[in-house]
């Protein structure tokens, strides 16, 4: 679990450290890109999937990455939308009209990640379902935790 964090740490470290990259995706897109193809190798390994289940776990997640981003996107438009209401102090029967579309839009995510889920019983045993469900929680935890870590890194050192 350690060498995993340290792992996790220095490479988060060395695409933060980077030097600048020509335009192309948004700031940040190419970390993006780099967790993500880490997150692949750790599934890998820790799933031990074979050649086949590997390539079909991963075309049936980046579908269901893109459908979760555009309906992320989509709640985000209407928070937006929900934020500016606030700002404006807009009346109450206006709130009323935009919260039940953002509570709609939740249902929605979380009916799209179990059905993804439930789809990876042809490609996935059991105990890899369970493994892919404790390792999202692991990931993030781990990701947040190397993030704290590179930012205290950064952050100038009282006293220096």
């Amino acid at each position: 679990m350690k060498n995993i964090r340290e792992a996790l740490c220095l490479f988060l470290l060395c695409t933060a450290l980077a030097p600048a990259q020509p335009p192309g995706p948004p700031q940040g897109g190419r970390s993006y890109e780099r967790i993500q193809q880490w997150k692949k190798i750790r599934l890998i390994e820790l799933l031990q999937m074979n050649e086949d289940q590997s390539v079909r776990f991963f075309a049936r997640m980046n579908e269901h990455d893109a459908e979760r981003r555009a309906m992320m996107r989509e709640k985000s438009e209407m928070l937006d939308r929900v934020e500016r209401l606030v700002r404006n102090r807009a009346e109450p029967s206006e709130f009323e009209k935009a919260i039940p579309d953002i509570l709609t839009a939740e249902d929605q995510i979380r009916a799209e990640q179990r059905k993804f889920y439930l789809s990876l019983s042809d490609i996935l045993t059991p105990e890899q379902r369970a493994k892919f469900l404790l390792f999202e929680r692991q990931f993030e935890r781990e990701l947040r935790e190397a993030m704290r870590e590179a930012q205290k890194r950064r952050s100038p050192r009282e006293g220096e």
